[in-house]
C-alpha cells in the first residue's frame, strides 16, 4: 500500500515539478546578430577522425595440463559432483550408536523433555 501511494504520488507531482523549474530557469534570449553568428546547416560539418586502436595482445598460453585433476569440458558435471565434502573417516567423528537401536530412550511420555515429539502434551 506504502509503494502504490508513492508511485501515485511520483505520477502526479513529477509534472508539476517540472512546470515549476522551467518557471523558474532562465531562458536564452532571441537576439538577432547572435542567430548571425550560428552556423549555417548547409556548411559540410568537418570531418570526423577516428581513434586508433591499438591491435589486440595475443592470446595466452594454455595453462599446463595436470593429469591427476583432469579439468572437463564445459558443460559436463566435475567428476566429484553429488559426493560429499566430509564423511565419517575423514575428518568427521563417528556418528554414535544408540543404545536400544534408535528407537525412544523414554520410558514414558512423562519423562521427554517438554516440547520433543515423545512428549505429553
Amino acid at each position: 500500500m506504502l509503494y502504490r501511494n508513492f508511485a501515485i504520488a511520483t505520477l502526479v507531482a513529477a509534472p508539476l515539478i517540472v512546470l515549476a523549474v522551467q518557471n523558474f530557469m532562465p531562458t536564452a534570449p532571441s537576439d538577432p546578430q547572435g542567430a548571425a553568428d550560428a552556423p549555417h546547416p548547409d556548411a559540410a560539418p568537418p570531418p570526423v577522425v577516428a581513434p586508433t586502436v591499438a591491435p589486440p595482445a595475443p592470446p595466452a598460453p594454455p595453462p599446463p595440463a595436470d593429469f591427476a585433476n583432469p579439468v572437463p569440458a564445459a558443460g559436463q558435471p566435475l567428476p566429484e559432483a553429488g559426493m560429499p565434502m566430509l564423511a565419517p573417516g575423514q575428518g568427521l567423528p563417528q556418528a554414535p550408536a544408540a543404545p536400544n537401536g534408535g528407537a525412544n530412550p523414554y520410558t514414558s511420555p512423562q519423562q521427554a523433555p517438554a516440547g520433543s515429539p515423545n512428549a505429553e502434551y
